[in-house]
């Protein structure tokens, strides 16, 4: 897995909980408005831990491959269907299978 920068990468491995997505380029990239909506809904404090989640969004039923950095955040979300996957290959093969444009209708 490849960070977008060096800032990323340890704020994924040293820094509090967090939620990355990748990017256009395929790398992981913190993003500030997803961690900020999922700390509300974590437990306190949450603790640090990597965890690859699938996110489908209800409306769309398009599906993201996330990285949390605690299994706490991404437990519940109101516009997103989660589904934990082993690592990182499982959800990369998981959202392939859904096919050039991941979007899943229906039961996932």
């Amino acid at each position: 897995m490849t960070f977008c920068s060096p800032f990323d990468e340890r704020l994924a491995r040293e820094g509090p909980p967090a939620v990355f997505l990748f990017d256009p380029e395929g790398q992981l990239r913190f993003d500030a408005e997803w961690t900020r909506d999922a700390w509300t809904r974590a437990t306190l404090p949450p603790r640090h831990e990597e965890s690859w989640v699938l996110a489908r969004d209800r409306d769309s039923g398009w599906v993201s491959l996330v990285l949390v950095t605690s299994p706490d955040l991404l437990c519940d979300h109101p516009r997103l269907e989660i589904r934990r996957v082993r690592d990182l290959a499982h959800g990369r093969a998981a959202r392939a299978a859904l096919g050039p444009v991941p979007i899943a209708k229906g039961e996932w």
